[in-house]
């Protein structure tokens, strides 16, 4: 595995080995179906793992020293009876329809503007930003003019003409 032309990080190994043990989830069997088309290394970790999930697979329990039956639980649900097969074939089926869909669907092409489009839309914006001037400017004024003397400043001079009365004692 070190003289591999791509690069595949540990996580997508684990996916193809996960996929290769048939333990992977419907998309990531997919993606990494995908996967293994386009990249050749892959591939081949993929092949291996899974000439190896075989022969591991073959193994009979009672062939399993005694420790490692022991240890395992063996669990009697069966993953293929939880969903029925026709559902399998219809999800893959819709998977494919929506796969085929978005790769054939031509996409929009860029939209061109003219001229007068775009002086339009420019005379639009400065239009615009002028609205929003004129109400920063109304917002500004009614701060400095109303909020600043009113709610601020008339507390302050109040409280401190309250300590100037206590220190002068009048």
């Amino acid at each position: 595995m070190q003289n591999m032309k791509y690069k595949i990080d540990e996580k997508t190994i684990n996916k193809i080995i996960s996929a290769a043990y048939k333990d992977a989830g419907i998309i990531d069997r997919i993606k990494i179906y995908f996967l293994i088309i386009k990249n050749p290394d892959a591939k081949k970790i993929f092949e291996e793992y899974r000439a190896t999930a075989k022969v591991v697979k073959e193994i009979k329990p009672d062939k399993y020293p005694g420790n490692v039956k022991e240890s395992l639980k063996l669990q009697n649900i069966n993953p293929g009876k939880l969903i029925p097969a026709p559902a399998y074939a219809i999800i893959i089926f819709l998977i494919t329809a929506m796969a085929v869909f978005l790769l054939t669907k031509e996409s929009d092409e860029e939209k061109i503007y003219t001229t007068k489009e775009i002086k339009i839309a420019e005379e639009q914006v400065k239009e615009t930003l002028a609205i929003v001037n004129k109400v920063f400017k109304k917002t500004e004024n009614l701060i400095q003019d109303k909020v600043f003397p009113q709610r601020i400043g008339k507390p302050i001079n109040k409280s401190l003409s309250i300590i100037n009365d206590v220190l002068t004692g009048g």
